[in-house]
């Protein structure tokens, strides 16, 4: 009776262990996506920081398509100078 017990709380315990890496794994890509996005962003828009930029017609076709993009990248120039900000930034919204 107690092996079962035992067992049951190591099988537990695993399970939880491997729920918190997924969590932190999927955490982990989203913020790797939203960076991905931010480098598109700018290099879609290089102009703006003085990089070379694609052809002004495809920039242009893709400017509905950067909505959100340049949402967070107005958000990052308020932060820019903000070390703590940023920090707690990659942290997420609460």
């Amino acid at each position: 009776m107690k092996k079962n017990s035992v067992f049951k709380k190591i099988l537990s315990f695993i399970k939880q262990v491997d729920t918190i890496n997924r969590a932190k794994a999927t955490d982990m890509l989203e913020f790797e996506l939203r960076e991905l996005e931010n480098i598109f962003c700018l290099l879609l828009f290089g102009s703006f920081t003085g990089m070379p930029s694609p052809p002004a017609q495809i920039t242009i076709q893709l400017l509905p398509l950067m909505q959100n993009e340049f949402k967070t990248m107005f958000t990052r120039i308020g932060l820019a100078h903000d070390a703590l900000a940023e920090i707690v930034s990659v942290l997420g919204e609460p």
